[in-house]
């Protein structure tokens, strides 16, 4: 009979501990945004790429596909000269004629903690209103549209984000200067000169 007892209190016990595991598992998430901002001329733009792990997440950040989602790459062109935190690596991936591309970022020993933020770098023949832009081969969806993975790509807990494009300094500057330029205009009708 204590046979028994012990034989159900293990089987439950280990019940117990196999959904308590597998509610942790599935209680993981990741929360994920980024900053593009880009600068360059005469057709090689340099952008940086900040990726931020939101504190609300409960896991790590291992994979980060920039510009794609399943089965989709959304930039125009190629990306050259790729940088990548220590303990990262990346490759280009593009699915075939009609598809763009996009940047896989992997690690397997320098994850993104919750709270956390790393930068990675590109070149790029497309400008930062490009870049800003949706893609050209899949309308309405933002080039800027990413995914992560709490481990490898396809693996744990994943989030969907469109990575927001910061314009270049000399877009700002030229709307800055037609800002004043219509502040002055308003000026001189208000004081009639």
């Amino acid at each position: 009979m204590r046979a028994i007892r012990k034989s159900s209190s293990g089987l439950v016990l280990g019940i117990l501990l196999a959904i308590g595991t597998s509610q942790a598992i599935h209680a993981q998430t990741v929360s994920a945004s980024g900053v593009l901002s880009g600068s360059g001329s005469g057709g090689t733009f340099n952008y940086t790429l900040t990726l931020n792990n939101s504190a609300g997440s409960t896991a790590n950040i291992e994979t980060f596909w920039f510009s794609w989602v399943p089965g989709e790459d959304f930039m125009a062109v190629s990306p050259t000269n790729v940088g990548t935190p220590a303990g990262w690596t990346d490759s280009i991936t593009h699915g075939a004629p009609g598809d763009g591309y996009a940047i896989q970022f992997v690690t397997t020993t320098a994850a993104l903690a919750p709270g956390g933020s790393l930068t990675f770098t590109f070149t790029s023949s497309s400008s930062p209103a490009i870049m800003a832009g949706d893609s050209p081969f899949y309308a309405g969806i933002p080039i800027g549209t990413s995914f992560v993975y709490s481990g490898g790509p396809f693996v744990g807990a994943s989030d969907q984000f469109v990575v927001t494009t910061v314009p270049e300094p000399s877009s700002i500057m030229l709307l800055g200067f037609g800002l004043f330029g219509l502040l002055v205009l308003n000026w001189r009708k208000i004081l009639g000169t």
